[in-house]
């Protein structure tokens, strides 16, 4: 298996079993050092759970299946949010799953439950900005439960560019020092908020509109000229950053933490001066079959310092529990540069939920930039 897919694959959590073991034996880790990944396999009394693959990892809820063993959680994956949130729709039973919070407004439409704070033993020990999202509650009941955190931001070859960190601005991805050697991911995710903060709209980058998107459009069409391409996914970004076929490109903190913890590519993960895009995902309880205070327990088995370790140091991810930074050694947190995590979160721009006629628009305007390429 390509080092480059490995690294790509581990950021985002999405290797097989045995794919896992390849990649762990390739960074000098054996198989039987690894905890087994869950099975579907049902136990008497047990939960189904929807989310992204990677995050079945048995450590992510060490005090659940101390408890009830592996057998009692049956999981099922998504390829992205909404097909989750359409399969909902759709009539499928799930106890619960793993929206991110930018999107919850969407996936309260699919009949999600309430949570019980008063069941949530770690919930005091949520990270204070993480804890009091507007779209976690709905008619003042609790619907979300933030798990885990990270950040977007752009990613530079230090040996390929004569980028200092001093001037690390989102400005460098319309730079024309860097002409058909800079990237970024198709997806007006990353376009219309990295666009929006070079023209000053820090108050709400992701949501411009009227006169703002027709600026933000005229800097995505300077864009376009520049780019060596848009990236569909990771690995294809990777390979040509890798090879000097890029130098600059937009990338999501698991991605460029794992490249510059392989060593063989200089690579540095930028701060940029208007801020790294931040976002947060967590768990929702959905119409499901399962008992409820299984379900409960399996988030706050999800939202302990000891499940939160092995977030950071599995994923590269951050905890939503503020004391699970204390169990990382301080080397890890310098390494993900998550050793301060109030202060990034506090200096970031978070995601925010684009209502659907709005998101319409921006797709529009970011088709007609790539037909005029």
């Amino acid at each position: 298996m390509n080092r480059l897919k490995i690294i790509d694959q581990l950021s985002q959590g999405k290797l097989t079993r045995r794919e896992f073991n390849m990649a762990m034996g390739m960074f000098g880790v054996t198989a039987t050092a690894m905890p087994a990944m869950l099975r579907p396999a049902r136990a008497a009394a047990s939960i189904t759970w929807m989310g992204w693959a990677g995050l079945d990892d048995p450590e992510l809820a060490p005090e659940f299946m101390a408890k009830y063993g592996e057998s009692a959680v049956q999981f099922t994956y998504f390829g992205d949010e909404y097909e989750g949130i359409a399969k909902l729709k759709a009539g499928f039973r799930t106890d619960l799953c793993t929206p991110c919070i930018d999107v919850m407004p969407n996936w309260i439409t699919a009949k999600l439950l309430p949570i019980d704070e008063s069941k949530l033993s770690h919930y005091p020990e949520i990270i204070d900005s993480l804890a009091h999202f507007e779209a976690s509650r709905f008619d003042g009941e609790l619907y979300f439960v933030p798990v885990y955190w990270g950040t977007s931001s752009f990613m530079y070859r230090t040996d390929l560019t004569d980028i200092t960190p001093e001037e690390e601005s989102w400005a460098l991805l319309y730079d024309e020092r860097f002409a058909g050697k800079i990237a970024i991911w198709d997806s007006t995710d990353a376009v219309i908020p990295t666009a929006s903060l070079v023209l000053g709209y820090k108050d709400d980058p992701f949501r411009p509109s009227g006169e703002r998107l027709k600026k933000v459009q005229e800097l995505l069409v300077k864009q376009a000229k520049l780019l060596r391409f848009y990236w569909a996914g990771a690995t294809d970004n990777l390979q040509a950053f890798a090879s000097g076929e890029t130098v600059i490109t937009y990338a999501w903190q698991g991605t460029a933490m794992n490249l510059i913890a392989e060593g063989e590519v200089p690579t540095r993960y930028a701060n940029p001066k208007e801020g790294r895009l931040t976002w947060v995902c967590g768990l929702a309880r959905a119409t499901g079959d399962g008992d409820p205070d299984l379900a409960h327990d399996f988030i706050d088995a999800s939202i302990s310092a000891e499940a939160g370790k092995a977030m950071i140091e599995t994923l590269s991810y951050g905890s939503a529990n503020r004391n699970a930074y204390a169990l990382v050694s301080e080397d890890k947190l310098a390494e993900l540069d998550l050793r301060e995590p109030e202060k990034i979160l506090a200096a970031g721009n978070p995601y925010v939920f684009v209502p659907i006629d709005l998101k319409a628009e921006h797709e529009a305007i970011f088709n007609e930039v790539k037909a005029g390429m």
